[in-house]
């Protein structure tokens, strides 16, 4: 019995890291949006906190659902955990619902700049399917 998934030996199935011909599952990197982070300038020592997020810095996403003035908000934070702001609201419940319904979604910086007293960061999120 052989198919394009398993592959038969003399009569034992070969396991994955056995073999090379064996077919990898499907995977996919879907690019979802890119957008400006919101809420950057209420955060205090915003510039102590970007000093190592330049262009390609991947950041993580988290759900906050308790904030009252949006319940599917999500915040951006770095690897180390500290807050850089939020999704805007308006990709902020695509996003929320994505990850609810346990999605892998990838966050990484594309652009930052300081423009006067405000921190420009601009992000670009990708779904992957594995």
């Amino acid at each position: 019995m052989t198919n394009e998934l398993a592959i038969v030996e003399d009569n034992w199935l070969a396991l994955a890291g056995q073999t090379q011909n064996l077919p990898m599952p499907f995977e996919q990197t879907i690019f979802l949006t890119e957008c400006h982070l919101a809420g950057t300038d209420g955060i205090d020592d915003m510039l102590v906190r970007t000093k190592d997020v330049e262009t390609g810095t991947s950041l993580v996403l988290r759900r906050t659902e308790k904030d009252a003035a949006n319940a599917r908000a999500v915040a951006v934070r770095t690897e180390g955990g500290a807050l850089l702001g939020y999704l805007p609201r308006r990709h902020s419940a695509v996003m929320a619902r994505l990850m609810d319904a346990g999605k892998c979604l990838s966050v990484k910086v594309v652009g930052k700049k300081l423009e006067g007293h405000w921190l420009d960061i601009t992000v670009s999120i990708e779904l992957k399917e594995v």
